[in-house]
């Protein structure tokens, strides 16, 4: 008897190399041509190709790189394989940087793994033309709850890279661990980036306790490198620094800027979570210590915003304490909530002095007694995770950019670090199951409904990645990919463009390159996995 599914999967793995020669490209490109026929180059000049950067753009005997007005934006290009060569053209660096990744794509994979050699090899033959959607296309991760080493981060860069996200949202600080170096205040690392007890969960072991976890942190020269790394492949590095809520691992090193100081403070055990030690927003010394840090990260990190968080900010210490109570009433503030506000107008104000603008989660214009006209005076541009869609709306309505990254809603997500199968032997983490990659690739981001006028503010999207359930590489690649392609490719193709079974068939096609690579990655929604 005929093994039908036996003579299934043949044909697959027929359809999948032959696509290897197509032109399966993530992201989707705003408009592809296919053509007959391929162009025949060497490995070693297309190697030369792939080895690209946003400084360093290779003109080879069949490749021709112009640098002029396309209509297609900055990051735009044209891309046209003839069998005479390769032609690009881009208004930018960046937008001919963008046209080699998708080169990229379009070679044989051994191309991107081989030793170079003189062996000819093919390229399919497309007319593209293309440009993203939304300026804003992100990848935050967490290394506060659970460290992450430079090394790994590089690999996260270079898969951002390969599809064209531009913005690596480091967030740096919280409850459980200070991890940047801060030389005014080296306690920040010495006491902030070690805790006495760690929550482990990694695919081998499962939950677990490690003791004595830390001190884990990265150096200024460390960040400066990963600030250079990225920015040679496109990719701006964003920092944050939580405050003043999330603040737990500072004030265990620095008690003083609390609002009770003779309190116990301790940096908590990996576990997340909200805490109500914060800081003294009251206190003109505490804000100055807010102040003297982000001013030594402007230094290191070159672009013009600086995260400060800004979310799940208990207000019950503030409530208690003397000096906060007197600016309360010294300022005629409605609410303890409003003292928040009044904090991060004061930052602003600071950084505005270093040429930087604010990025916030949403809880600073959505939580209940907010001072949302104060936030409309900062101009800055708002997270939306919950309640995303109205908060990202409600941004809209002041005229504050906003970035859209969903916690968990019924018809998508863009959290990443949840997990993405119900399925008997599922590493246990963060969520339910219900957090599939169909439907972190169908989330629509922007409302069908939403008015034309406040459409310009929706900026982006960002595949947003919490590590209380994972400490180590191995689980974080599992659980973002390929989550992480998928949110690439809503940043970048148009809505009207997309399919989710195209890019099942495009991301389970891409599959060799993780696997050349040597990424972990989930299998859910592979078509042959």
């Amino acid at each position: 008897m005929v093994n039908l599914r036996l003579i299934l999967i043949l044909l697959l793995g027929v359809v999948l190399s032959l696509s290897a020669q197509q032109a399966t490209v993530i992201p989707q490109p705003a408009s592809i041509q296919e053509m007959d026929g391929f162009l025949t180059v060497r490995q070693a000049e297309a190697q030369q190709w792939a080895q690209a950067t946003t400084t360093r753009l290779p003109q080879t005997p069949h490749l021709k790189v112009t640098i002029t007005p396309t209509g297609l934006g900055a990051e735009g290009y044209s891309l046209q394989v003839t069998r005479k060569g390769v032609q690009v053209q881009a208004a930018t660096q960046l937008g001919a940087y963008y046209a080699l990744q998708t080169l990229r794509q379009l070679l044989p994979i051994q191309v991107l793994t081989a030793v170079s050699t003189d062996k000819k090899l093919t390229i399919p033959l497309v007319c593209i033309q293309d440009q993203p959607r939304f300026q804003y296309r992100g990848f935050m991760l967490d290394v506060s709850r659970h460290f992450h080493p430079v090394t790994e981060i590089k690999r996260l860069l270079d898969l951002m890279a390969f599809y064209k996200m531009n913005r690596f949202h480091w967030h740096l600080t919280d409850d459980d661990g200070w991890r940047a170096e801060i030389k005014k205040y080296p306690k920040l690392t010495t006491v902030g980036a070690r805790s006495d007890s760690c929550r482990m969960n990694d695919m081998q072991r499962g939950l677990y306790y490690q003791k004595n976890y830390g001190p884990y942190f990265y150096t200024q020269q460390e960040m400066r490198d990963v600030v250079a790394y990225a920015q040679e492949r496109g990719i701006e590095v964003v920092p944050e620094i939580d405050m003043p809520g999330h603040f737990c691992a500072a004030l265990a090193a620095y008690p003083e800027f609390s609002c009770d100081p003779q309190a116990s403070h301790a940096v908590v055990d990996g576990h997340g979570g909200i805490y109500e030690d914060v800081l003294n927003v009251a206190s003109p010394k505490a804000v100055e210590f807010a102040k003297d840090i982000l001013n030594e990260l402007c230094e290191i990190f070159p672009y013009p915003y600086i995260h400060i968080g800004g979310d799940e900010c208990p207000t019950s210490a503030w409530e208690r304490n003397e000096q906060c109570q007197e600016v309360i009433a010294a300022n005629h503030l409605k609410n303890p909530r409003q003292l928040q506000q009044r904090f991060i107008k004061q930052i602003h104000d600071f950084l505005q002095t270093k040429g930087k603008k604010l990025y916030v989660w949403n809880e600073c214009i959505t939580e209940e007694g907010a001072d949302v006209e104060l936030m409309q005076q900062t101009g800055a541009t708002v997270f939306s995770w919950y309640p995303s869609r109205k908060a990202a709306r409600l941004a809209a309505q002041l005229k504050m950019p906003t970035v859209v990254s969903d916690i968990h809603s019924e018809d998508g997500s863009y959290y990443i670090n949840r997990r993405p199968s119900a399925a008997e032997g599922e590493p246990k983490g963060a969520g339910n199951g219900s957090d599939t990659v169909e439907k972190t690739y169908t989330y629509v981001p922007v409302p069908i409904d939403l008015p034309a006028e406040q459409q310009p503010y929706y900026i982006g999207v960002q595949a947003t990645f919490w590590s209380e359930w994972v400490s180590d590489s191995l689980f974080l690649e599992y659980l973002a990919l390929p989550k992480l392609m998928a949110v690439a490719e809503s940043g970048w193709t148009p809505e009207s463009q997309k399919s989710w079974p195209s890019f099942r068939c495009r991301m389970t096609t891409h599959t060799q390159y993780l696997d050349a690579w040597g990424y972990n990655y989930s299998k859910h929604w592979m078509l042959s996995k």
